[in-house]
Parts: structure tokens; sequence; C-alpha cells
């Protein structure tokens, strides 16, 4: 965009200066009056006055349609993101809810295990605490690393 602002400064530019030169060469080498000669010059001057304006005008209305433009794809971009922000973040819900009842299944089927040490000896009453701690930890840590994929999806 900063290149077509530029080639249609330039355009613009140019064509007033050409035109400038050209009217300055044509009075110069047209044998009139001084009042013919000023007469011309006012109309001259009063053409590229409204040249100018028309050019000005063109110009304005053509960086304001691109300005439109950008917003409105910026706006597209915006309801995009918002789209798919909606959809990790639902889906995260899903798998969070799905460990949970994962969790609570595992910690059902270690709490039998629990029971049948109870009627044993005190040794093997320590080793169902201990599976179920590790069953935790594995659970946490799939947790964190879910949530570590997430963040990474969101850079």
């Amino acid at each position: 965009m900063s290149e077509e602002k530029s080639n249609v400064g330039s355009f613009f530019k140019g064509l007033f200066f050409g035109g400038l030169v050209g009217a300055g060469f044509a009075l110069l080498y047209a044998p009139k009056k001084g009042d013919e000669l000023r007469k011309d010059l006012k109309e001259k001057s009063d053409e590229f006055l409204g040249d100018a304006e028309k050019f000005y005008g063109e110009a304005k209305s053509f960086s304001e349609e691109k300005l439109a433009d950008a917003l409105k794809r910026a706006e597209q971009l915006r309801a995009e993101a918002e789209k798919k922000f909606e959809e990790a973040k639902k889906k995260y819900d899903q798998i969070l809810t799905e460990s949970k009842r994962v969790a609570d299944e595992l910690k059902k089927k270690v709490s039998p295990e629990e029971e049948e040490t109870k009627s044993e000896e005190d040794e093997p009453k320590k080793a169902a605490p201990k599976k179920r701690g590790k069953i935790s930890k594995a659970i946490e840590a799939s947790k964190q690393a879910f949530e570590e994929e997430l963040t990474k999806g969101k850079k």
C-alpha cells in the first residue's frame, strides 16, 4: 500500500510540475499583450487548481477505500481468532473433563486393592497409596503437558 501511495503521489507531482513548465513555455513564446497574457495566466492557473483539486479528491477517495478494506479485513481476522480460541477452549475443557473421569476410574480401581491390603500385613497397606500416588502424578503430568501444548499453539 505504501508503494501505491508513493507511485500515485509521484504521478501527481510530475503532472502538476509538467503542466506548470508547459504553461510557462507556452506563455513565453506566445506573442500577446499584457492584458491577454494575464487573462491566459489566470485561466491556466484556475485550470491547474481545478485539476489539482480533482486529483486530490481521487487520491483521498482511493485512500479511504483502502482504509475501509483494511479495517474490514482486520475485523474478519479478529473474529476468526476469537472463533479458534473458543474452539481450543472447548477442546481443553473436554480433555480436562475426560482426564478427571479417567482419574476417578483409576482411583476406583486402586481402591479395591486397598481393601484387600487392609486384611493383610502392614507392608501391603503401604503399597496401595504408593500406587495411587504414582497414578495421580501421571495424571498431573499429562495435564501439565496438555496445558503446555495449548500455550505453544497460542504462540
